[in-house]
């Protein structure tokens, strides 16, 4: 196939050519019906389109969807690609629900995000949470390890799937060709959220993809790393999966709009012809710039960039740079917002920029440089609790049968001193990056609480907790059921 054609890009601007009179759906009749307020930010609603013909069917594709969609399996290597129009998390959903089964027990990195949790609440399937190895320096998560996942079968040799995270979230990408081999060894699949790597096959500077690593599922975010519209991604079926495509194409139906959205599907047709054309280049002159483009941030926030052990490769796409001594990642990235400058995310000791493959101008560096240094001069370097494990997880740990439906019943509003050795009534998720920290009906206590406490006074975000107006961090919890 002629990866330098766009299937649905090129039919929809075909459709729009004929300047067509619509009496169906969409409700904007293609771009007329628009008002004057909104009409600039919605200018390309005129290919916001429905099923009509010549456009295909996402739920039953046999056209321009059918020829995108094998386009982005040859470039990737797959037997068959998904386009998913709800992002990740809903390839992730759609890959529990098309692999496993009710009761199937299942290893789980456990520094996964809350949409894997929310799949195995939807399957009813049994996970065994698996520890991921730590950074001694930074804390960060390394990803699995071979050895864990070895004594895991040991333990558990019914187990059905194996789901991995990875790359992490600060881009750290752990060696996985070993555990998908121990992994299909023993008979089970293996599932990944490969989210934060779209764009691994643009070049040998990237690590190497799951896909091409025999991976049986593997999701990717084009949005993340390709220029996609947010939520668009794709959901790969690896050449040696025993996984049908009509399996996934019904789990994809369960899960994804009936009316897809034609901008979406149109820029996950372009993002895969943008990867097609950065394979094209040079590696040798995309390493460079790459290169280039991160020591200039670097030298202008007077950063210093936290590198992975020699096993782990990082994705030069992002930067993990240590927050000056002395104040928290959350503080460097107020600050660098005030100069209109967003970053991907921060943490107690970190900040971590997501790169693009364009450089970055003088006016961006600029704002860096300014950002960093109003944070030296004006906010004291008080801060010394940088140094903790990124998520405090230890141990394999296997959820009860009924886990999923823990949490339920009646609740009550706590306040997170009061809430000690309650269970909560909530998942209760840092976010960014998403990795649920407590799921509904566990414990609040221990080392997690401490941890939890340390990141809302330190200024991180927390899904399932808010802060009351006298400054009292509230979280809903079990009502505990009164002695008769």
């Amino acid at each position: 196939m002629n990866q330098s054609s766009l299937p649905i890009v090129e039919a929809l601007q075909q459709h729009a050519e004929a300047e067509p009179d619509s009496f169906h759906v969409p409700g904007h009749k293609n771009g007329v019906v628009q008002p004057a307020y909104a009409r600039e930010i919605l200018s390309a609603s005129r290919y916001d389109q429905t099923e009509l013909p010549g456009l295909d069917d996402l739920h039953d594709p046999c056209g321009v969807i059918a020829s995108a969609q094998q386009l982005t399996a040859d470039i990737y290597g797959s037997r068959s690609a998904f386009f998913l129009i709800g992002g990740s998390t809903a390839g992730n959903l759609i890959m529990i629900l098309a692999a496993l089964q009710e009761g199937d027990v299942v290893f789980v990195q456990r520094d996964t995000h809350k949409s894997v949790i929310n799949g195995l609440r939807l399957v009813k399937a049994q996970p065994v949470f698996l520890e991921p190895e730590y950074d001694e320096t930074s804390g960060l998560s390394l990803g699995l390890s071979i050895h864990s996942v070895q004594r895991a079968f040991h333990s558990y040799p019914e187990t059905a799937a194996l789901i991995v995270n990875r790359p992490g979230y600060y881009g750290w990408t752990s060696p996985l060709r070993a555990i998908i081999g121990e992994a299909k060894k023993n008979g089970a699949l293996v599932l990944v959220d490969e989210a934060h790597g779209a764009h691994f096959p643009a070049g040998d500077v990237f690590p190497d993809s799951a896909v091409s690593l025999g991976a049986d599922l593997v999701v990717h975010s084009a949005h993340k790393t390709l220029p996609a519209l947010t939520m668009t991604g794709y959901l790969h079926v690896g050449r040696s999966s025993r996984i049908k495509a009509a399996e996934v194409q019904e789990a994809a139906a369960m899960v994804e709009s009936s009316s897809p959205s034609y901008l979406l599907l149109a820029s996950l047709d372009a993002a895969r012809k943008y990867l097609y054309d950065l394979i094209q280049k040079d590696d040798a002159a995309l390493q460079e710039q790459l290169k280039q483009t991160k020591q200039a941030v670097l030298q202008a926030g007077a950063l210093e960039e936290r590198i992975p052990p020699e096993h782990v490769r990082a994705d030069p796409l992002k930067i993990v740079a240590r927050a000056p001594q002395g104040h928290t990642g959350w503080a460097l990235q107020r600050y660098l917002e005030e100069e209109h400058v967003f970053i991907e995310l921060a943490d107690e000791a970190h900040v971590v920029f997501f790169l693009s493959f364009q450089p970055l101008s003088t006016k961006t560096l600029q704002r860096i440089e300014r950002g960093a240094a109003r944070l030296r001069s004006e906010n004291p370097a008080v801060y010394s609790g940088a140094g903790a494990r990124s998520l405090p997880f230890s141990g394999m740990q296997k959820l009860p049968a009924d886990w999923y439906q823990a949490g339920r019943g009646e609740t009550e509003t706590t306040t997170l001193e009061d809430a000690e050795q309650k269970q909560a009534a909530v998942d209760i998720i840092p976010y960014p990056p998403g990795v649920p920290l407590f799921l509904k009906g566990e414990t609040l206590t221990g080392e997690r609480l401490d941890f939890l406490l340390k990141r809302l006074e330190a200024g991180g975000s927390v899904q399932g907790v808010r802060q009351s107006e006298n400054g009292q961090w509230l979280t809903s919890t079990v009502k505990r059921k009164e002695a008769r």
